[in-house]
């Protein structure tokens, strides 16, 4: 009998996904409004049979209502922009959608990422090369039972994570992969949590100037106490000389990049909100 755990679900994370993604496509459809579970979560919403957008949510019924309103919709912004240079493309209302969805413990991210190479679906606009192309077929419930382990899962990816060698942070070498990172500082005080789709992209993004990289604006303002300014309407900003310093700052800490092809999302909620971090504020707080 296959035994899941943390490792195995990294090594099969396709042959998981597969499984997660036949699910999800088999659902009944319904009305978003029929949809009253507020959990994490994964959905598809199609027209006539035709997958279009596929997403996911930490309150799936309340995305399902940010996404079925004009106003706040991404998957509808997208279609209106697409039919204006598509005219096989009609005018469709969007009540005339409807919503395929499943609970997810663990792999939402992963889920909306694979669904969007392998369905595929014609208004997601992102992450189109972030999965390998797949068959998705049914796996014997595989889904299921990695579902049913999360929390032993996740503990495992703990201690799994926290024995990883940590480095001066411009001596990492980092793969151009999904996962995670970890940053301590010269005290070995774990100061910073975060996870990407691309942690070589992530890494370079920190290691430059501050306007794309909350680690830097708040290694600026809540241990430099620098303040950040504003230009183009954009409160990002660090003075040439505070930018340097948040550099400096960055030398000296260390930190270990794991490469994660599932459960990244999670992964990461967990170790916040177990770890508190200093810097982080997403998910760091009791529940």
């Amino acid at each position: 009998m296959t035994k899941i755990n943390w490792t195995f679900t990294q090594n099969n994370s396709d042959t998981i996904l597969s499984d997660g993604l036949f699910k999800l496509k088999t659902r009944p459809y319904q009305l978003f409004s029929d949809i009253e579970y507020n959990g994490f979560g994964n959905y598809l919403i199609s027209h006539n049979k035709t997958n279009y957008y596929v997403g996911e949510g930490k309150e799936l019924s309340k995305r399902l209502k940010q996404q079925f309103k004009q106003t706040t919709s991404t998957f509808y912004k997208n279609l209106v922009k697409l039919q204006k240079t598509n005219k096989t493309i009609g005018n469709i209302d969007i009540n005339a959608f409807r919503v395929q969805a499943i609970a997810t413990d663990i792999g939402r991210k992963e889920i909306e990422e694979f669904g969007i190479s392998n369905l595929p679906t014609i208004l997601n606009r992102f992450q189109l090369d972030k999965r390998k192309l797949h068959n998705v077929a049914d796996q014997n419930s595989l889904w299921d039972k990695v579902q049913k382990t999360k929390a032993d899962i996740l503990v495992q990816a703990e201690q799994d994570i926290l024995k990883g060698r940590f480095r001066f942070w411009f001596d990492c070498n980092v793969k151009k992969v999904a996962g995670l990172y970890i940053v301590r500082n010269k005290l070995d005080k774990l100061i910073y949590i975060g996870e990407s789709s691309d942690i070589c992209d992530r890494f370079n993004t920190h290691s430059n100037t501050t306007y794309f990289s909350a680690l830097r604006r708040h290694i600026g303002t809540e241990i430099l106490n620098f303040e950040l300014h504003e230009r183009n309407g954009k409160k990002k900003y660090f003075e040439v000389f505070e930018d340097k310093n948040v550099t400096e700052f960055l030398k000296s800490c260390k930190a270990t990049f794991y490469p994660t092809p599932f459960g990244r999302y999670e992964l990461e909620e967990f170790l916040i909100k177990k770890h508190k971090p200093l810097l982080n504020r997403k998910d760091n707080k009791d529940e």
